[in-house]
């Protein structure tokens, strides 16, 4: 196959655009929704203290200051362990069992927002909420930047409620690779048309984020942990509209499907995961096919609508004697020592192999020249997966046992065929003119 400059630019181009329609979209949802005042009690108290009450629709700084000095110091997690420490989060924290609210984040609405505008699920799932703490940022309160620990494979994210108390600084900033967006709740509240009303912000696990310092007044706030629950316990089978973005995606992935220069012998085309999800030995992934959320399951959307075929897959690449493989399962090769040329058993029978190439179909690097039959082309579309997994293994073959290291790297995989072969529809979402 001889490589064409001129072709591999435009459809690096084309790679381009579905990367920039997949990124366009922010990793959270924010804003304000107004709640009837008799919603904003709160009672809290302890064993050994009286019950208080705090209405958050006209608190007064004695009040605030009576709730902040009922809480304990907060802790973070660190190596599964819950820590505390004051150079890097600053801040009081109640645990539920400490308090009672009249507010029902399901009820104000705050749980379809979220479905509908962060999660583009698949139509079956449905949200569980949980109401995890509450905390008190008071004036010189600080979260330094840090990542949330699921606390079980379900979970995907956060949502965090802002009470409308006075208070100036504490914005709350996420981060995701090069980008930033900073959320000043303080002056949201303070201008919004409705009164009262709530601050909240739903975010995905795997997004830094942090609340910059309090610099007067009270900051508080109610945080839920959100899971996707399994699709036999979803109380309604919604329909689920597409994403306003999916239009824009569409089209760069019809066009890029059915140039006959991508693949031209068939193979593996993969679009990393914007999302992380939980990853284990023995794991099947193509189960998270039905898990996706935001961005990844708008692709899936997207690649079923055109009419191809797709799934979850594992990506191995350099093991053994500097194979690459794609497999439905995350393999465990720590057991036992593995023979450096018998890789194939031992990767099992849901491993294939595969050679790493672009999307033009030329191989990065030529390792089976005289195979009998040739391994499939694997080719990435987009970034790096931000779901991978590793784990050590023994090697012999050699003077000596070496120990290796098995790196999983999860995609969206499409199953392309020859050209010839291929069969992709237009979708009804593609932007006129596509």
């Amino acid at each position: 196959m001889v490589y064409d400059r001129k072709n591999y630019q435009v459809l690096s181009k084309l790679c381009n655009s579905v990367d920039s329609s997949l990124s366009s979209r922010p990793p959270y949802c924010a804003g304000t929704c107004p709640i009837p005042p008799e919603k904003l009690v709160l009672f809290y108290g302890n064993d050994s203290s009286k019950v208080s009450r705090i209405d958050f629709s006209s608190p007064t700084p004695e009040e605030l200051d009576s709730l902040s000095n009922a809480c304990q110091p907060a802790s973070f997690g660190v190596n599964h362990e819950r820590v505390h420490h004051e150079s890097y989060r600053k801040a009081g924290e109640m645990n539920i069992a400490s308090f009672a609210t009249r507010f029902s984040a399901r009820n104000a609405g705050l749980i379809l927002t979220v479905r509908q505008e962060l999660l583009d699920c698949n139509e079956n799932r449905d949200i569980k909420v949980e109401l995890y703490k509450l905390n008190v940022y008071g004036k010189d309160s600080f979260f330094k930047a840090h990542k949330d620990t699921p606390r079980h494979e379900t979970m995907f994210g956060s949502l965090v409620v802002i009470f409308p108390t006075h208070h100036e600084g504490g914005e709350f900033v996420l981060r995701e690779g090069y980008r930033e967006w900073s959320l000043d709740f303080a002056k949201m509240l303070s201008d919004s048309p409705h009164r009262p009303c709530v601050g909240y912000v739903a975010f995905f696990s795997d997004v830094e984020h942090e609340v910059r310092q309090v610099t007067s007044g009270h900051r508080v706030t109610l945080t839920y942990n959100l899971y996707l629950t399994p699709e036999s316990q979803a109380p309604i089978k919604t329909i689920s509209a597409p994403a306003p973005y999916e239009g824009s995606l569409a089209a760069p992935l019809y066009t890029l499907l059915t140039d006959p220069t991508v693949l031209p012998k068939g193979g593996y085309l993969a679009f990393g995961l914007r999302r992380h999800y939980p990853l284990g030995e023995g794991i099947n992934v193509t189960n998270y096919k039905t898990c996706l959320t935001g961005t990844d399951a708008a692709l899936g959307r997207v690649l079923t609508t055109l009419g191809v075929d797709w799934n979850v897959m594992v990506f191995y690449r350099n093991v053994g004697s500097y194979n690459d493989y794609m497999s439905e399962e995350v393999v465990n090769l720590s057991k036992e020592p593995h023979d450096i040329y018998d890789f194939d058993e031992a990767m099992g029978e849901a491993a294939v192999l595969v050679e790493f190439a672009s999307v033009d179909g030329i191989p990065r690097v030529r390792r089976h020249p005289n195979a009998e039959t040739p391994p499939r082309h694997f080719a990435k579309v987009t970034v790096d997966t931000m779901t991978c997994w590793s784990s050590p293994y023994v090697m012999s073959g050699h003077y000596k046992a070496e120990v290796g290291e098995l790196n999983a790297e999860v995609y969206i995989v499409v199953d392309l065929q020859e050209p010839v072969k291929r069969v992709v529809r237009k979708a009804d979402s593609m932007e006129v003119g596509a």
